[in-house]
This record gives C-alpha cells, sequence and structure tokens, in this order.
C-alpha cells in the first residue's frame, strides 16, 4: 500500500538559511488553567480526517501555564488539529505565516478552547454547530467575510462540492468542470485539507463507475499537471487507494492507464525515481492476485513455531488477512483500531470471521509484544519460515499494512480493509 508523507514546510530541503521574511512561521499561545501534566498535540491532516500527523506538542508543567507553539520556518497555510493526549475531543484552527493567535483553555476538553482571533472565534462556533444546512450557510458567510483567506476558501468549496449530485440533464463532464471551477488543484494546501478525499470521490465515482468515465475524470483533472506538481504525488496515492477499495466494480485497468500516460515518462523516471517506482510497483499490484481470483497456497509458521498451510486453514464465511511491520507507523495507528472493529462486529453479529495476521517483515524481535499490545492473541499469528523469500513475492506484500478479504473457499473479495465491506458480506 502506497502511503505518502505529507510535507509541511514550504521550502526546500536544502540547507537551512537564516529567516529573512518577518511573517515566515507561526506563534501559537494557549493560556491553559487546570492542565497541569497534560500534553498538547498540533497535528496536520492528510486529505481526510482520520490521517493525522503529530508535527509540535507540548507538556503542561503548572496549573495555570501559557504554553506556545512556535515555527519560524515558511508553513503552508491550512487546517490545523489541537488535541490533548489521551482524550478522544479535537479542534480544527486555521493558521498561516505570520499568525500570532493567543488561544485560552480552562479545562481537559480542548473543543472549548476560546480565542480573541475574530476568523478561528468564527471557527470555532462552525464546528460546533449540528445542522448540516445551518453550517453550510455558516461556511459560506465566513468565505464573504474572508474572501482573501485562501485556506478557508479551499475548505469551503470542498464542502459545498463534496455533497454535490449530478443533475438528471447535467453530463458528467460539465459537472465535474463545475466540480473544479475556482480550485487551482496545484495549490500545496489542498494536501492538507481534511475535506479533500471527500471532494476527490465524489468528482471521481459521481454517475455510473466504470471504466470509461473514471479514465475521463484522470483526464479532465491531471490535463495540465505533471509529475513534479506539487499535488501530484497526493492525487496518484489517492487514484491508487480509491480503485483499491472500488475493485468489485472491474476497474482495475484504470491504474495502467494512468500509469501509461502521466507517469510512465522519461521525465517521471529521471525526476521522481522513487515515485516512479513505487507506482509502477503499485500498477503491477492490480494484475497480480486481482480480485475475484483464488489466493495461491501459502505455507509459513505460526508464533510458536508450528507449520501453517492456508488451504488447511478452518477458512469462515469471511476471512481476514492482515500483513504487518510492527514498526511501520501507519500499523501502529490503524491495527489497534482494526482488531476492535473485528472484536465488536464479532460479537453484534454473533458470527464468526476468519483472522490471520501475519508478521511481514523476517525479524521477530516484537512479534509477541506487538500481538500481546494490539490484542491480537485471537488471531492465527503466523510469519515466514526462515530463509523464505518466496511467499511475500507470490503474494505481493511487499508494503504495510497489506489486506485480503477473503470468502470461504479462499477467494478474493477485496484487497483493502473495509469494514463495511466485511460486515454486508458477512450479513449476506
Amino acid at each position: 500500500m502506497i502511503l505518502s508523507f505529507v510535507t509541511l514546510f514550504s521550502q526546500q530541503k536544502t540547507t537551512i538559511k537564516p529567516i529573512i521574511n518577518p511573517s515566515a512561521g507561526y506563534e501559537l499561545a494557549i493560556k491553559t488553567e487546570n492542565l497541569e501534566g497534560k500534553t498538547i498535540k498540533l497535528s496536520i491532516y492528510s486529505g481526510n480526517y482520520r490521517t493525522v500527523y503529530r508535527i509540535d506538542s507540548v507538556k503542561v508543567n503548572k496549573n495555570i501555564e501559557t504554553v506556545i507553539f512556535k515555527q519560524k520556518q515558511n508553513v503552508i497555510s491550512t487546517i490545523y488539529q489541537l488535541s490533548i493526549t489521551g482524550k478522544p475531543q479535537k479542534t480544527d484552527i486555521f493558521v498561516g505565516n505570520g499568525d500570532k493567535i493567543n488561544f485560552k483553555l480552562t479545562n481537559e476538553n480542548v473543543e472549548t478552547i476560546s480565542t480573541d482571533n475574530p476568523l478561528n472565534k468564527a471557527f470555532f462556533e462552525y464546528q460546533k454547530k449540528q445542522n448540516g444546512e445551518e453550517k453550510t450557510a455558516f461556511l459560506k458567510n465566513l468565505q464573504k467575510k474572508y474572501p482573501q483567506h485562501k485556506a478557508l476558501k479551499i475548505f469551503n468549496l470542498f464542502e459545498i462540492r463534496k455533497n454535490l449530485k449530478l443533475a438528471s440533464n447535467q453530463s458528467i463532464e460539465d459537472f465535474r468542470n463545475l466540480m473544479l471551477k475556482d480550485i487551482d488543484v496545484d495549490d500545496k494546501a489542498i494536501s492538507l485539507m481534511p475535506n479533500a478525499y471527500s471532494f476527490l470521490n465524489n468528482f471521481f465515482t459521481s454517475g455510473e463507475i466504470n471504466s470509461e468515465n473514471y479514465k475521463a475524470g484522470i483526464d479532465l483533472f491531471f490535463k495540465n499537471q505533471t509529475c513534479t506538481n506539487n499535488n501530484f504525488k497526493f492525487y496518484t496515492n489517492w487514484i491508487f487507494k480509491n480503485v483499491d477499495l472500488l475493485q468489485t466494480r472491474n476497474i482495475n485497468d484504470v491504474p495502467t492507464y494512468f500509469f501509461n500516460k502521466y507517469i510512465n515518462n522519461t521525465n517521471c523516471m529521471s525526476k521522481t525515481k522513487d515515485f516512479y517506482d513505487a507506482s509502477l510497483k503499485k500498477v503491477q499490484s492490480f494484475s497480480k492476485n486481482p480480485v475475484g481470483s483464488v489466493i495461491p497456497n501459502f505455507e509459513l509458521q505460526t508464533i510458536d513455531n508450528k507449520p501453517f498451510n492456508f488451504y488447511e486453514f478452518p477458512k469462515e464465511k469471511i476471512n481476514l488477512v492482515m500483513f504487518y511491520d510492527p514498526l511501520c507507523t501507519h500499523c501502529i495507528i490503524e491495527i489497534p483500531k482494526i482488531t476492535e472493529e473485528i472484536n465488536n462486529l464479532e460479537r453484534e453479529t454473533q458470527l464468526k470471521i476468519g483472522k490471520i495476521a501475519v508478521l511481514n517483515i523476517s525479524t521477530k524481535a516484537s512479534w509477541q509484544d506487538f500481538v500481546s499490545k494490539n490484542k491480537l492473541e485471537n488471531w492465527t499469528n503466523v510469519t515466514y519460515k526462515e530463509g523464505d523469500t518466496k511467499t511475500q513475492e507470490k503474494l505481493d506484500v511487499f508494503s504495510n499494512p497489506n489486506y485480503f478479504i477473503l470468502d470461504k473457499n479462499g477467494k478474493i473479495l477485496l484487497k483493502v480493509y473495509n469494514l463495511v465491506f466485511i460486515k454486508n458480506n458477512l450479513l449476506q
């Protein structure tokens, strides 16, 4: 699975020179009360509300203390997330170059934070509204009040257009052109927006989902882009993820079409070689062990060194095979959520799911600890036999995490984790 790491800072990766621009960076001061010993986190999004990267944190050491998040380098003006370690509440804030913003927080619920900054004060009010239409109207009025604020404009347009519906008398091309109106797809802030994925999903999947329509969407969206554009890698990774999710719609030729037309050229090969190689590998994965085929048999060994043969594994109606690396950041984030969701689904439906967790690296040093920590004891825990390099290649699972959803005969139903898909097929 190809996953992108978002670059927050707009400077190139060169030797850092002294900052001359006095408006570079930001300073966020939070006056805290009753938060001694708590850690406040500052994070950024990467296309959706679930994918968050912490960029800074500060521990409160006194009962009354002002803590400061400070950045001296140029940043991309976008939406940041504030949270407190161990607490579920989150609050979004707009931050841009030169911003010096004061906040006040008097309890552990970060949603109660206040500020004298007019834009964020209004944005806090927006986040607390429950009615969808009321939120949309409020956001539109906020955009009118701050027409030059680019991050607010992008967020507002994405919020509106992620829910646009294709009219019965409207062509898909006209609809997509309307979706793109007034949006600079090369704006760096887009990859840091929490609603970018929702916008992209509506753009590409409105109307009938088939290979022809999807390719037409690609040609319209990427017509003025190359692999060196600001967001090209972000969009490419989303395309691959989305086609993964739509594998049952028989559009597996889309990645090859996209790769050959927009990536498979000397410019991409020379200027973005790592990206080119990763994209090629991902495209090839769509033709290896495709949805609808039966997964090839594989022989591994269990965590207590017993032989494991997949074809002899007692399969359920629905089976989830998960490949992971205990040190993989995305595995650390995703797997605890997955084990909890699968356990809850089994309790809710009173139906059993076949569960296989495959240690997808050669070293076993942290295996048992990872299994215990992530509540994988009721999964079948296996890994490769000593010296086995062919099974990983046969299954085409070099990245982590990786998933197969299988039926009782070992037929591949999906090659990504999707709880709704698992539940629907389990209850059929």
